[in-house]
């Protein structure tokens, strides 16, 4: 038969090896979160580039990284590689 120190000794190794668990879970969930605000703020500021450019420049077409901008008729910027209106 095992002591009860044997058993506690177990018991918080199993305790330790349970937070390592949960601190690894949440440090990879914080991280993929950052990575994914970062490409949004990223979008953002390409777009405003973009919509920038063709205000003020005598241009048509704005090609930003590997998005092409044109503006339409009501003035918002047309993400033609997504193919959608960007956000304002």
């Amino acid at each position: 038969m095992k002591s009860k120190q044997e058993g506690f000794l177990a018991l918080e190794a199993v305790v330790a090896l349970a937070i390592v668990c949960i601190a690894l879970t949440a440090m990879v969930t914080c991280l993929s979160g950052l990575k994914k605000l970062e490409q949004e703020s990223s979008q953002r500021a390409n777009q405003a580039l973009a919509y920038r450019m063709l205000k003020e420049c005598p241009v048509k077409r704005v090609k930003v990284r590997d998005h092409e901008y044109v503006l339409t008729g009501k003035g918002d910027l047309y993400d033609e590689t997504q193919q959608k209106i960007c956000q304002k």
